[in-house]
């Protein structure tokens, strides 16, 4: 995949305006071996447009986020939380910092399986025992379906070591290795799962007569 490569930031593609964005941001401490990573991912395209990578603390790493969302039309943005390193840049990014104003779409998460899911809509995708294993099999079905366009090489190798473990978490990345580009494509992709606009899937209102049959018992219409 070509780019443009600006500090900690690269652009795969600009932005579209006919086109919504969404953009998903693993956590890290800026420090150690982990690193903060986010994708920005077409909802229309499911491509990967631009990248976020880097060891930054979370007002750095917020202030990036915010500029970069802001350049994708306002792309809706699911920061994760979770081990307590997700709040400082939910906070940062909800109410505004150095200058800038509050960001206006930060993803809220509602709990589906509780009745008072609507009220229960807090910031940011967080990450645990109910939600990782959904997030781990976008991952799969995606790079096993060939949905995703592209995937940088830098993504594919830390695919290659996110393997199966004897301990918890599972998978997760092999020892000296990392995953956090493999977690926010995860998030990118569950964004893309709740509010991308899936134009492969079946909508019996544009179906067209000669078209391929859903279900293999259905006859092929004859246009």
């Amino acid at each position: 995949m070509h780019y443009e490569s600006t500090g900690p930031v690269r652009v795969y593609a600009k932005p579209d305006a006919a086109h919504s964005h969404a953009i998903g941001a693993a956590v890290a401490t800026g420090r150690g071996y982990d690193y903060s990573c986010a994708y920005v991912i077409d909802l229309t395209s499911m491509a990967l447009v631009a990248e976020c990578y880097g060891k930054l603390d979370a007002d750095e790493y917020a202030e990036q986020l915010h500029y970069l969302g802001k350049w994708y039309g306002s792309a809706r943005i699911a920061v994760e939380m979770g081990g307590g390193f997700g709040e400082p840049v939910v906070i940062s990014l909800r109410d505004g910092r150095k200058g800038r104003p509050h960001y206006p779409r930060l993803y809220r998460h509602a709990i589906a399986d509780r009745p008072d899911m609507h009220q229960l809509q807090n910031y940011g995708f967080p990450m645990n025992s109910k939600t990782r294993p959904q997030v781990i099999n976008q991952i799969e079905q995606a790079i096993r379906e060939s949905t995703i366009p592209a995937m940088t090489r830098t993504l594919i190798m830390e695919c290659r070591t996110f393997v199966r473990q004897k301990t918890l978490p599972s998978p997760r990345a092999q020892e000296g290795s990392n995953d956090d580009r493999v977690m926010a494509f995860g998030i990118a992709l569950e964004m893309y799962r709740q509010y991308g606009t899936h134009e492969k899937r079946y909508r019996p209102s544009s179906r067209r007569k000669g078209a391929k049959p859903i279900y293999p018992w259905e006859k092929r219409r004859v246009a």
